[in-house]
């Protein structure tokens, strides 16, 4: 879109060359051309101005008149140019403000990624090293538990091996399977908790046990075991 000032300065310099300063012949000069109604706005707007008036053109110019034209078109012509490199000079500045201020945001957001990225390093290495406890405290945990069961199990069938030594002391000598029906209901019940449950073959290796170890049980005869003397 051609400005007011443009159409001034062509206008101005046909008018000094002699030129009668037409719509047609004003946008064949103008550098980008122009749509005609911005054009012949301009030039009514010059018209009025310099007080033109194409009917009353004379058909020549004198040499002043020339020279004055020609001149009001260099000042012009100048003036339009010293308008321009302003302009551009302000555009320059505001992209170099906006390139320096996309580099300020950008040197910031990497400095926040940065940033982010050590802080995510950091709790990701803490939440391995978390787990990495957690999982030694599970194992610690597992251990003592199973420690717990076994000295359960040992106490569970310490008693287990008194009731048989006090049915045996009331007996006399007996198998596993005639034992097995003499223990308290309670204590058949207690063995399924702790996952072994009471049948004469468990309960020969009880006792085998206790035996070998020189307590409570003599040695068996004939499949029947009694306590130990003494």
């Amino acid at each position: 879109m051609p400005s007011e000032l443009s159409v001034f300065v062509v206008a101005d310099a046909m008018l000094a060359r002699g030129e009668k300063p037409s719509l047609r012949k004003v946008r064949d000069r103008l550098a980008n051309g122009g749509s005609p109604r911005e054009v012949c706005k301009h030039l009514r707007a010059w018209r009025k101005k310099r007080g033109y008036d194409p009917k009353l053109e004379p058909t020549d110019l004198s040499k002043d008149m020339k020279a004055a034209g020609q001149t009001l078109a260099m000042d012009l012509r100048k003036l339009a140019k010293r308008e321009a490199t302003l302009a551009f000079s302000r555009e320059r500045e505001a992209a170099a403000a906006i390139r320096t201020a996309d580099t300020e945001d950008r040197e910031h957001l990497l400095g926040m990624v940065e940033k982010l990225q050590a802080e995510n390093a950091a709790l990701l290495a803490s939440a391995m090293a978390a787990e990495a406890e957690g999982e030694r405290i599970q194992a610690r945990l597992n251990k003592v538990e199973n420690q717990l069961e076994r000295f359960r199990a040992e106490e569970f069938w310490d008693r287990v091996v008194r009731e048989i030594a006090e049915i045996l002391t009331d007996k006399g000598a007996l198998t596993p399977a005639e034992i097995l029906p003499e223990l308290r209901t309670w204590t058949i019940r207690g063995a399924a908790l702790h996952k072994e449950a009471l049948t004469p073959g468990m309960l020969r290796k009880k006792v085998d046990v206790r035996v070998t170890r020189g307590k409570y049980f003599a040695p068996p005869q004939d499949g029947r075991y009694a306590c130990k003397a003494g």
